[in-house]
C-alpha cells in the first residue's frame, strides 16, 4: 500500500508538470494502471522489424543504397546477438528516429569502427632485428692517423731520414709525433733580425754619456728618433693600437717619453704637436667606444653604423697619409707639420660626431632616441648660418640618412594605417584597442607625449606630427569602412620619398637661402602627398556613403526648429498631454511613435532612428506642477547616427543639441498658450473687467519678450551659427578638422543659448518667466471659463424650447462652433487648467499683481546679467539679445 501512495503521488505530480494536459480523474486513473500493471504490455518484435525493413526499402528507391546497406549489415551483426530486450530497444530508436534519410551521415560510421593498434616498440625487439655482436667493428676505437691519403702524405715533409714505410711495430704516440714534425718549418733567422732591428724602441744604447759627462744606463738613455719613426707611432694611436714611446700624462693626455727625441725638432714642438694628436686621438677613440655598445633603436643603430663607415673611411685615408710620409722618394722628406696637418682635415668631418655624442648623454637618449635627429638638425643649422661648408656636407649627410630611418615607419603608418613593428621611438602610439566604433577616431591612435606633456617627437616634427598621424587615421577609418586603399595610390606612395637631394642643392646654390625653411617646405610636400589623398577619400565617403550632410540636416529638424510647421505640432503635441493632466503624459512608446509620425515625410531624418525618453525622477506628479516648464527637462529625445558620423558628432554634442531643444520647446509652448489661450471673447471680458484689465498688459509684454528671445535664439543665432558651421565644413581638409568645426560650433551654440554654467543664473531665470506665462494663463482662462459654462448654459435652455432635444455630440459641436475662428482648445483645456492650486487662494487681482512683480523682477535681473555679459565681454553676441530687450522697453 505504501508502494501504491507513493506512486500515486508521483503519478499526481507527473501530470501537473504539462500544463498542456487536462488533469481528469480518468486520466489520472490510466495513468496509474499503467505505472502500477507488473506486466507491461511487451513490443511487437515483428512490427519491429517491418518498420526496419521498411526503412530499407525506402532509402533503396530513394536512391542511398550506401544507407540501405549499411542499415542491413548492422542488424546482420545484431540478429546472433539479440535478447528478450532487443526489440524494446529498437522501438526506442525507431521512435527517437528524425528524418533518418535527410541527416544520416555515413562518414561518422567510420568513428565508431576500432582502429587496431600496432604494439609498441621496445629495445629488444631493435637489439632482436640488430645485434650488438661488434661483428662490422661498428665499435673499433678509429685511428685517424693512419687514414692519410697519398697527396697529403706526399705534401709532408718528415725530418728524419727512416724510411717511407711505418713499421707496423710502432706505436699510436709515436706516429702522432712523427707526423706532426712534418708541420713545422725551419725558423728564418734573418726576418727576425729585421723585425727586431726594426723595434727601435726596445734597442738599448750602450756606454751612453749625459750633458754632465756623466756615464747612463742604457734603459736611461735618450734615443734620436726619426720623423718617419714617430709618424708611424702616432699613426698606431689614432687607430688605437697601442704604441711603446707614448705614456699616460697626469692630465690624461698622451706624451712623448723623455727618452724619445727628434734630432731637428725641439721638444716644446714635439709636446704641443702630441697634445694636439691625442685630442684627435681621444676623441675617435670616443666613437670607437660608441660604435661597440648595443643600440636596441633603429635610428640609433643606424647612426652606429655611419660612425663605423666614418671611422672605417678615416682609418683608410691615415693609412694613405703614412704612405705618403713615408714614401722614399728623391727629394721628399717626411714633415711632421705636413703630417699634422694632413691629419687635421682628414678627421675634423668625423671628429664633429664626437660633439653630438656628448650631448646625447647629457640630454638622456636612451629614453629618447630622437634627440640624435635635433642635434644633428641643430648642428646643420649652424653650419649652414655660419658659412661651414666642409662641416656642412658631412653633417647634413649624417642627418638625412638618420631621418630616411626615422621616417619610415612614419611612412608605413600613412599608407597602411597601421603601426609596424619598427615603431620604437615614434610619437604615434596605439590607444585603446577595444574602444567603439563610435570613438575609434579620436581614441584608438593617439599622440605620444612624455611624462611633461611634450610631444615625443623631434622639434621640428611637431608641426606636422598632427598631419602625419591624420594621414595614418584617415586610411585606418577607410579600412574600417570597408573601403581598400587603391593599388596604384599605394604604388606611387611607395616610390615617393623625403627628397634630401633639393634642400641640399637650394643651400648649395644660394647659401642666404635658410635651411629650416628648405627642410619645412620638403617634408609638406612629402606629407602633403599622402595626406590630401587619404583626407578627401575619407571626407567623400563620409559625405556620399554615410551623409555627413543630411545626418546635419536632420538634427536641424529634430532639435533646432529648422521647419516651424513641424516644431509646432510637436509642441502642440505635447502640450495638449501636460495641460490635459494626465499621468502618462511622458509616455516613451507614444511620445516616439507621434515624433516619427511627424518627422515621416521629412526626406533627410530617419524616423526610424528617433527615441523618446523620459526621466521618471524629473517628472512632477500633481496636476499643478505638470504644466511647469521644468517638467519639459524629462523629455530626452534621441536620434541614432552612423558610427562614423558619432566619430565627428560626440556625445556631448548630443547633449547640448538636446538642451537647446528643451528651451525652443519652452518658448514655444509659452508661445503657444499666450497666443491660443487667450480668445477674442476671453479678451474682451479682460477688458470689461477691472479687476483683470492688467491681465492684457502683462499677456502683451509677456509675449514681446517670449517673441524677442525666440527670435534673437532661431534668427541672430542659429541661422548664423548653422551657415558657418556648413561653410567651414566645406573646406575641412581632414576628419579633425570636420570635428574641430563642429565642436566649435556646439559651443558656439552653448554660450549663446545661455546654457553655460556661467550663465546658469540667467536660464532658471528665464524658465521662471515661461512658468509664469503658464500661470497668468491658468487664472485668465479660469476666469474666462466661468462666462463661457454660465453661455453654454443659456444657449441650451433657449434651444430646448423651440426644437427638440439632439445628441451629446451635436450639443459639444455647438459649444466649440460658437466661435469658429477662436482656438478648440480653450474649453476642452479649461476644467484642467482650472484645478490648477496655484495662488488660487487668493483674489484675481491679488494673483495678477503678483505675477506682474514677479515678471518686473526677473525681467529686471535678466537685463543687468546680459548688459553685463556684454560689457565684461564674456559671451560673444549676448549684446544683441541685450539691445533687443531694450527696444521691447525693458530696463
Amino acid at each position: 500500500m505504501a508502494q501504491r501512495a507513493q506512486v500515486r503521488a508521483l503519478a499526481k505530480e507527473l501530470l501537473s508538470s504539462f500544463p498542456s494536459l487536462v488533469s481528469t480523474n480518468e486520466l489520472h486513473d490510466r495513468t496509474l494502471q499503467t505505472l502500477l500493471d507488473p506486466k507491461p504490455a511487451r513490443t511487437n518484435q515483428f512490427e519491429v522489424a517491418a518498420r526496419f525493413e521498411g526503412l530499407e526499402e525506402k532509402f533503396t528507391v530513394l536512391n542511398n543504397d550506401e544507407l540501405a546497406n549499411a542499415l542491413r549489415e548492422r542488424l546482420d551483426e545484431l540478429s546472433p546477438r539479440s535478447n528478450r530486450w532487443t526489440p524494446e530497444i529498437l522501438s526506442l530508436l525507431l521512435n527517437l528516429s528524425d528524418h533518418p534519410l535527410e541527416k544520416t551521415r555515413i562518414d561518422a560510421l567510420d568513428r565508431l569502427s576500432v582502429r587496431p593498434q600496432s604494439p609498441p616498440l621496445t629495445w629488444s625487439d631493435i637489439i632482436a632485428a640488430d645485434p650488438l655482436d661488434n661483428q662490422d667493428g661498428l665499435w673499433d676505437d678509429v685511428d685517424f692517423a693512419r687514414d692519410v691519403s697519398d697527396e697529403d702524405a706526399d705534401s709532408i715533409v718528415l725530418a728524419s731520414t727512416a724510411s717511407d714505410e711505418t713499421p707496423t711495430t710502432s706505436n699510436d704516440a709515436d706516429d702522432t709525433a712523427r707526423h706532426l714534425q712534418g708541420y713545422f718549418l725551419p725558423p728564418d733567422e734573418d726576418g727576425l733580425n729585421d723585425v727586431l732591428k726594426a723595434q727601435f724602441w726596445d734597442q738599448t744604447v750602450q756606454g751612453a754619456i749625459d750633458h754632465n759627462g756623466s756615464n747612463v744606463s742604457p734603459t736611461q738613455a735618450a734615443m734620436v728618433l726619426t720623423e718617419s719613426q714617430l709618424i708611424r707611432e702616432v699613426n698606431f694611436v689614432l687607430h688605437g693600437l697601442p704604441s711603446k714611446i707614448f705614456e699616460q700624462q697626469s692630465d690624461g693626455t698622451l706624451g712623448v717619453l723623455p727618452r724619445y727625441q727628434l734630432k731637428h725638432v725641439s721638444p716644446t714642438k714635439v709636446s704641443e704637436l702630441s697634445r694636439a694628436w691625442n685630442v684627435i686621438a681621444a676623441e675617435l677613440a670616443r666613437l670607437r667606444e660608441w660604435k661597440s655598445q648595443e643600440q636596441h633603436y633603429p635610428l640609433l643603430q643606424i647612426f652606429q653604423a655611419i660612425i663605423a663607415d666614418r671611422l672605417t673611411a678615416v682609418e683608410n685615408t691615415l693609412t694613405q697619409i703614412q704612405l705618403q710620409c713615408l714614401a722614399s722618394r728623391e727629394g721628399s722628406i717626411a714633415s711632421l707639420l705636413c703630417y699634422d696637418d694632413k691629419v687635421q682635415n682628414a678627421t675634423r668631418p668625423t671628429r664633429q660626431l664626437t660633439s653630438i655624442l656628448g650631448d646625447l648623454h647629457q640630454a638622456g637618449y636612451p629614453k629618447k632616441p630622437f634627440r640624435i635627429l635635433e642635434l644633428l638638425y641643430d648642428r646643420v643649422c649652424t653650419s649652414h648660418s655660419i658659412g661651414d661648408t666642409e662641416a656642412l656636407n658631412s653633417v647634413i649627410q649624417v642627418f638625412f640618412q638618420c631621418l630616411q630611418t626615422y621616417l619610415k615607419p612614419l611612412k608605413y603608418w600613412m599608407e597602411h594605417g597601421e603601426l609596424s613593428k619598427f615603431d620604437q621611438g615614434m610619437f604615434v602610439q596605439d590607444g585603446d584597442p577595444n574602444v567603439s566604433l563610435r570613438e575609434v577616431w579620436s581614441r584608438r591612435h593617439l599622440l605620444s607625449l612624455d611624462d611633461c606633456g611634450q610631444l615625443h617627437a623631434p622639434r621640428f616634427l611637431h608641426l606636422a606630427a598632427k598631419s602625419i598621424l591624420n594621414t595614418g587615421k584617415s586610411v585606418h577609418f577607410l579600412r574600417l569602412l570597408g573601403h581598400s586603399w587603391p593599388e596604384s595610390d599605394a604604388e606611387e606612395q611607395e616610390t615617393a620619398h623625403f627628397d634630401s637631394r633639393q634642400i641640399c642643392a637650394e643651400i648649395s646654390a644660394n647659401p642666404l637661402y635658410s635651411f629650416p625653411e628648405s627642410f619645412d617646405r620638403a617634408l609638406n610636400e612629402w606629407i602633403a602627398g599622402s595626406y590630401h589623398s587619404s583626407s578627401a577619400m575619407l571626407k567623400q565617403q563620409l559625405e556620399v556613403q554615410y551623409g555627413l550632410s543630411e545626418v546635419l540636416d536632420a538634427l536641424e529638424y529634430v532639435y533646432l526648429f529648422r521647419n516651424g510647421a513641424l516644431s509646432g505640432e510637436i509642441v502642440s503635441v505635447i502640450a495638449i498631454r501636460l495641460d490635459r493632466g494626465h499621468a502618462d503624459w511622458a509616455d516613451d512608446f507614444v511620445l516616439t511613435d507621434l515624433l516619427r509620425t511627424i518627422f515621416a515625410s521629412t526626406h533627410c531624418v530617419d524616423s526610424e532612428n528617433l527615441a523618446v525618453r523620459t526621466s521618471s525622477a524629473s517628472i512632477c506628479g500633481t496636476s499643478g506642477q505638470q504644466r511647469s516648464m521644468s517638467n519639459l527637462n524629462a523629455l530626452r529625445v534621441g536620434y541614432v547616427l552612423p558610427w562614423p558620423i558619432a566619430n565627428i558628432i560626440s556625445k556631448n554634442a548630443m547633449t547640448t543639441y538636446q538642451r537647446v531643444f528643451i528651451l525652443l520647446l519652452q518658448l514655444q509652448r509659452a508661445k503657444q498658450a499666450l497666443e491660443r489661450r487667450f480668445p477674442r471673447y476671453l479678451m474682451r471680458r479682460l477688458m470689461e473687467d477691472p479687476a483683470h484689465f492688467s491681465a492684457v498688459g502683462l499677456r502683451h509684454r509677456m509675449l514681446l519678450f517670449v517673441n524677442t528671445v525666440f527670435s534673437y535664439l532661431v534668427d541672430v543665432v542659429l541661422s548664423v551659427a548653422s551657415a558657418d558651421m556648413r561653410r567651414k565644413m566645406a573646406k575641412s581638409g581632414d576628419v579633425d578638422e570636420l570635428i574641430e568645426t563642429h565642436h566649435a560650433y556646439i559651443a558656439r551654440l552653448k554660450e549663446q543659448f545661455l546654457l553655460s554654467k556661467e550663465r546658469t543664473k540667467v536660464m532658471q531665470a528665464i524658465t521662471s518667466v515661461l512658468d509664469l506665462v503658464i500661470l497668468l494663463t491658468e487664472a485668465c482662462t479660469q476666469y474666462g471659463s466661468h462666462f463661457v459654462s454660465r453661455d453654454v448654459d443659456q444657449s441650451m435652455r433657449a434651444v430646448s424650447t423651440t426644437q427638440r432635444p439632439r445628441s451629446r455630440r451635436s450639443q459639444e459641436a455647438d459649444v466649440t462652433s460658437s466661435d469658429h475662428d477662436e482656438n478648440d482648445h480653450v474649453v476642452s483645456l479649461d476644467p484642467l487648467l482650472a484645478s490648477s492650486t496655484t495662488h488660487s487662494a487668493a483674489p484675481p487681482d491679488v494673483r495678477l499683481k503678483n505675477i506682474n512683480d514677479t515678471f518686473q523682477q526677473l525681467l529686471g535681473f535678466i537685463s543687468v546679467s546680459l548688459r553685463g555679459a556684454s560689457k565684461g565681454g564674456d559671451a560673444c553676441g549676448v549684446e544683441i539679445l541685450t539691445d533687443m530687450l531694450a527696444v521691447g522697453g525693458w530696463p
